[in-house]
């Protein structure tokens, strides 16, 4: 049976990073890196939430909510 070569360098689970197998263990995420990792893994969820709030505000319910809010911030 082939077997194939294995990879040199592997993507943190954690930020995405492309780490050399041989240094994971010594890898430390950016803060940074995180953050925009997740927000491109959320990004799905995150189009959906944001859909439906619009759909949500457009209905009597969400207009009133919403003009609730601005009232209640100017006060």
């Amino acid at each position: 049976m082939l077997e194939l070569p294995q990879p040199s360098f592997m993507p943190c689970s954690e930020c995405g990073a492309s780490v050399a197998v041989a240094q994971h263990d010594l890898h430390v995420c950016e803060p940074d890196r995180v953050v925009d990792y997740r927000m491109v893994t959320l990004r799905p969820e995150l189009e959906q939430f944001e859909s439906e709030l619009e759909s949500y505000l457009r209905t009597p319910r969400g207009r009133f909510e919403a003009w609730y809010a601005e009232h209640r911030r100017a006060a």
